[in-house]
């Protein structure tokens, strides 16, 4: 039996941008995490551009999408544009399913934009 990658969030901030890579299982234990470095984010100025880059993500619950739905509302609210970067076919499936890829912008590479 093979053990989940471990859990972590990787920020990297450059100038008015910030991007967030998800690694292993985001879920009710591991979200707290992802939280606590949203709500840091969150206190930066200037920030306009804020990317979440789900392809490292192995696996995604409600609580996850939650925590990314909940930021994306901060975001809009405090001026910034997020964008999710597409994750594995299950995570971009469970967005479908939610009809997330609807509301939030939804990208193949970071670089899109």
């Amino acid at each position: 039996m093979t053990r989940p990658p471990a859990f972590r969030v990787l920020t990297n901030e450059s100038g008015s941008r910030v991007e967030i890579a998800i690694q292993g299982e985001l879920d009710l234990a591991t979200s707290p995490q992802l939280d606590a470095e949203f709500e840091r984010i969150g206190a930066l100025e200037g920030i306009e551009v804020v990317v979440v880059d789900l392809r490292e993500l192995a696996f995604l619950d409600s609580t996850g999408l939650e925590a990314i739905v909940k930021f994306d509302a901060r975001s809009r609210a405090a001026g910034a544009e997020l964008a999710v970067v597409r994750g594995p076919r299950a995570v971009e499936r469970l967005f479908a399913v939610m009809q997330l890829d609807r509301k939030l912008r939804i990208v193949d590479d970071p670089a899109e934009l």
